[in-house]
């Protein structure tokens, strides 16, 4: 028998699951009735749901699993060698290539800081299969930061005390900061947490 424990709904027992790529989606039905379907790993992460008996190792591995994925990613990111650019000319195709360079640098920034945040246990999906906190915090980043003050991840990289002072509390930019229960300013202190590692 496969049981977990939910901080607020106690202890249940899987009454089905479908197999995933890397993990499962599981069907839990709790001792007061409710029903509820976790995704493994991903709700397992957060601290929620605790797995019980032989579905320790089950979600385990699948941690492992999920990890050394974005690991793979990222090295494969980082070995692609990036596009060959002709030079400058005064068409638009000088706008074209300033903005493959800048997708690329983007790509490499944000896949990293992706990475960060779910090796520091940061969810990516809901328990219902959403987006969840670590793509909030990206999305708040690129969203409310990097157009409002009209700058690349790199240039965020280069500046981020000086940002994080901007969006937080008695900074100019304090309001945008505080938006959605405060998850730009939160992104923006991980993002520096994950520059300094």
């Amino acid at each position: 028998m496969q049981t977990v424990m939910h901080k607020q709904f106690g202890r249940g027992e899987v009454i089905a699951k479908t197999e995933k790529e890397i993990g499962a989606s599981i069907r839990v039905k709790f001792e007061n009735g409710k029903e509820l379907t976790l995704s493994i790993p991903d709700s397992f992460t957060l601290g929620i749901v605790t797995a019980e008996g032989d579905l320790v190792e089950e979600v385990e591995t699948a941690i492992a699993r999920r990890l050394e994925a974005k690991r793979q990613m990222i090295k494969e990111a980082l070995e692609k060698p990036l596009p060959s650019t002709t030079p400058p000319r005064k068409t638009s195709t000088t706008r074209t290539t300033a903005s493959k360079t800048k997708v690329t640098s983007h790509s490499t920034i944000t896949t990293d800081y992706e990475a960060y945040l779910i090796e520091k246990g940061y969810s990516t999906e809901t328990p219902g299969g959403s987006k969840s906190t670590v793509y909030s915090y990206i999305g708040a980043i690129e969203k409310h930061v990097l157009k409002t003050e009209n700058i690349s991840w790199q240039t965020l990289k280069e500046n981020i005390d000086s940002i994080i002072a901007k969006y937080d509390v008695g900074g100019e930019r304090e309001k945008i900061g505080a938006k959605s229960k405060s998850t730009v300013i939160n992104a923006l202190k991980r993002f520096r947490d994950f520059i300094n590692s």
